[in-house]
């Protein structure tokens, strides 16, 4: 008995057949999926995954954290905001070691402007949002 499988994933189209004499099992990596299910844009909040390209940030003296990734004259910050967030990403942020990423950059106290689960944290005159959760 043989048993045609076809998989999609990202644009890329792999054909398998099940030959019970020489099946192997495959696993998609729990870390991929995580990523590729719940994270749908940059700048999402780290509890339900960031993207491949991001790292959780958490400000030193302010409260909560996001995901951001890298930027730099010649690679600019990443459009694609979650649902109902209209704060600009901006970069923004340095780290100690000299790595440059992008940030939120709303108005203090315009929680709206950084969508569900997340609020404006002033910073020497900007705000930054991050998720309180």
């Amino acid at each position: 008995m043989k048993l045609a499988l076809t998989l999609a994933l990202l644009g890329a189209v792999a054909t398998a057949r099940y030959q019970p004499e020489t099946a192997t099992a495959a696993v998609i990596d729990k870390f991929f999926l995580q990523d590729y299910l719940n994270a749908t844009t940059h700048y999402g909040d780290p509890k339900t995954g960031c993207e491949s390209d991001e790292i959780q940030v958490q400000i030193q003296g302010v409260q909560g954290d996001f995901c951001t990734p890298p930027c730099s004259l010649l690679k600019p910050c990443p459009s694609d905001v979650p649902s109902g967030v209209t704060a600009k990403p901006m970069c923004a942020l340095q780290s100690t070691s000299g790595g440059k990423y992008c940030a939120l950059i709303c108005s203090p106290g315009n929680d709206a402007q950084c969508g569900t689960n997340a609020s404006c944290k002033a910073i020497s005159g900007v705000g930054i949002c991050t998720y309180d959760d």
